[in-house]
């Protein structure tokens, strides 16, 4: 692996603040970047992928990496490069909406401008890891609500399932047994539409990066 470039897509945060251990073990043996995301209230999952195109066609071999909500960025990627991108890992994502019809109706706005309780950063977040918490809140607060209701709009309509099913490049699916927010139909979904699929279970949260770094990192590499 370490003569591919490793390109970590982060989650709706867009942040890399809590991937710093997962970053630390990536990079003993490849080089890595690490590619926020803009905050951009207009943007759509094809104009994310523009703004890492430049990143992504000027490296020789790509191996991406893409959590939860950057997943269609990372499958857009890696089709729009096929000669580039050898490798694609998401990590507890998706290629159609994960999100029931229903949360349409919440009020996510005003939602997202309140303090998140850390009952509910530890039901769907990061389990029993409660050191992670402080780093979830400070990496949701980079954001404005209006930003994070946009990217939970574009992950409500989102659907690169046929651009997955003509990726020819290795591919990967990490899932969270104990993801609360990603259903395992994404992951089933993603079997059936590329067979070159390979999947593999960690126990832990759904941010599973930033909770197991360690597991994870293992079995990515291995």
């Amino acid at each position: 692996m370490n003569d591919a470039t490793i390109l970590i897509l982060p989650g709706l945060d867009g942040t890399d603040l809590m991937l710093g251990k997962f970053r630390e073990l990536c990079a003993e043996n490849n080089r890595v970047v690490v590619g926020a995301l803009p905050a951009d209230a207009v943007a759509g999952y094809t104009e994310l992928a523009d703004h890492f195109s430049a990143i992504v066609a000027d490296l020789a071999t790509c191996h991406i990496i893409a959590e939860s909500f950057s997943g269609p960025i990372g499958v857009l990627l890696a089709h729009r490069y096929p000669e580039i991108v050898n490798r694609l890992t998401l990590v507890a994502s998706f290629v159609t909406s994960p999100v029931p019809f229903v949360a349409n109706a919440l009020p996510w706005s005003a939602i997202f401008r309140l303090p998140m309780p850390a009952i509910i950063a530890r039901y769907f977040f990061v389990g029993q890891r409660e050191s992670v918490i402080p780093f979830l809140k400070s990496a949701i607060r980079q954001n404005t609500p209006t930003i994070l209701r946009h990217r939970l709009r574009l992950v409500q309509d989102v659907d690169v399932s046929n651009h997955y099913s003509e990726l020819k490049c290795q591919l990967s699916y990490i899932r969270a047994k104990n993801d609360r927010l990603v259903p395992r139909r994404c992951m089933d979904k993603m079997i059936a539409l590329n067979a070159k699929t390979t999947v593999h279970e960690i126990i832990g949260p759904h941010l599973i990066l930033e909770t197991e770094p360690e597991n994870s990192w293992q079995t990515i590499a291995g």
